[in-house]
C-alpha cells in the first residue's frame, strides 16, 4: 500500500560515521521537485541519460577570468581518452584523440573559427588561405567540368608538368596544350587549337627545318 509522510519543515536522515551511505533499493526514484547535490562527487551508473535542457553548465565555479580549462572526455580505452575542451588561456575550441584523466596532457588541436569555417567568394571560386580566413578571387574557379580557370598571371618556379595524353578535345576561343611522346618538332609539346592539331618545334628542330627548307 502507499504510505505518505508530511512534513513542515526540513526533514534530515542523518549518518553517524563517515564511511555510512543511505542505500534505496528499488525499480525507479522520482523525484518531483529539484534535486540538489551538495557533495563534491557524482557517479551515474546507467545505460542511457536524457537530458531535457538544450544547453549543459560546465565549469560554474569560475565567476572570474582565470587560467582554466573545461570541456567533456570519453574514454577510448582502459587508460586513454578523447574529448573537446575550451581553452581559456587561447580563448579557442580545441579538440583531441589524446589525452589524460584531466583533459590536459597529450595533443589539442585548436577547432576552426566561425569565420575560418564560412565560405568565402561567389560559386566555383577556388577557396585559399587570406590571412587565417577563406578566401576567393573571381579571377581563380574550378567548374564541374574539371576546368581551372586563372584570370591573372601563372608564376611557376619549378617547371610546368604537362601531361602525356590524347590529344584533348577543342575548346571554342581557346588554345589548349598538352603533353605527349615527342614527334618530328622534338618538343613533346602539343596544341589543340579548333580544328588544328600539331606539336610546338623545338630550337634544335627549328635549326634543322630552317636549314633544309
Amino acid at each position: 500500500m502507499n504510505t505518505k509522510k508530511r512534513i513542515d519543515g526540513d526533514y534530515y536522515i542523518e549518518t553517524i560515521n563517515s564511511g555510512d551511505r543511505v542505500i534505496i533499493q528499488t525499480t525507479a526514484v522520482a523525484v518531483t521537485g529539484n534535486l540538489e547535490v551538495a557533495g563534491n562527487l557524482t557517479y551515474i551508473n546507467t545505460e542511457e541519460l536524457d537530458v531535457k535542457d538544450p544547453f549543459i553548465m560546465l565549469n560554474s565555479s569560475n565567476t572570474a577570468t582565470y587560467g582554466s580549462n573545461s570541456g567533456i572526455l570519453t574514454h577510448k580505452t582502459a587508460s586513454s581518452y578523447a574529448g573537446i575542451r575550451y581553452n581559456n588561456n587561447a580563448s579557442r575550441w580545441e579538440l583531441s584523440t589524446d589525452t589524460g584523466t584531466t583533459g590536459e596532457t597529450g595533443t589539442w588541436t585548436e577547432i576552426a573559427s566561425a569565420a575560418a569555417a564560412s565560405v568565402a567568394g561567389a560559386n566555383t571560386q577556388v577557396q585559399f588561405n587570406n590571412a587565417g580566413n577563406f578566401g576567393a578571387s573571381a579571377n581563380l574557379t574550378f567548374t564541374d567540368t574539371s576546368q581551372l580557370n586563372i584570370g591573372g598571371n601563372v608564376n611557376v618556379t619549378t617547371g610546368l608538368q604537362l601531361a602525356d595524353v590524347a590529344a584533348p578535345g577543342a575548346v571554342t576561343n581557346t588554345t589548349v596544350l598538352h603533353g605527349g611522346v615527342a614527334g618530328s618538332g622534338g618538343s613533346g609539346v602539343y596544341f589543340v587549337d579548333g580544328t588544328t592539331t600539331d606539336e610546338l618545334v623545338s630550337k634544335s628542330k627549328a635549326i634543322v627545318f630552317g636549314i633544309i627548307f
